[in-house]
């Protein structure tokens, strides 16, 4: 069956616009990736700077409240590094599934442009041999 120039090439076009917004949708997740890394770095910078000054408190505590003040004191920055992690991971994944995806965009985009060559090189092939045979006819009248 003969694959017509003109299907290959819009399939050859979709596929281009398809790796192209996978693209875009994975440039998107790495964004938002990098910025959930930065964001779980200064939670855990927060809590450094809590645990600090949480040192100071338990050496001047003299009662069992004034301990358990620091301790509710500690688990909120404990809180927000446990969901700034939960949200990396989740930007994580999320950006690991659209790398696959624009790697079998990409595949698939590799695919179309080859079919698009070869049905290029048959096309290119044929009007050779029409020419070829048009020319030959040509030489074949002069004689």
């Amino acid at each position: 069956m003969t694959m017509k120039i003109r299907v290959v090439r819009a399939l050859k076009n979709a596929r281009t616009r398809l790796r192209d917004a996978a693209a875009a949708a994975h440039s998107t997740a790495a964004v938002n990736r990098d910025l959930s890394a930065q964001e779980l770095q200064h939670e855990h910078q927060s809590l450094e700077t809590a645990l600090d000054q949480a040192a100071g408190s338990l050496a001047a505590a003299r009662t069992v409240h004034e301990l358990d003040r620091v301790a509710d004191h500690t688990v909120v920055y404990r809180l927000s590094v446990a969901d700034a992690t939960r949200r990396h991971e989740v930007a994580q994944a999320a950006s690991e599934l659209t790398a696959d995806q624009l790697r079998e965009r990409s595949r698939q985009l590799h695919t179309a442009e080859r079919l698009f060559e070869q049905v290029e090189h048959r096309r290119a092939r044929r009007e050779s041999r029409a020419e070829r045979g048009r020319v030959d006819d040509m030489t074949a009248r002069r004689r």
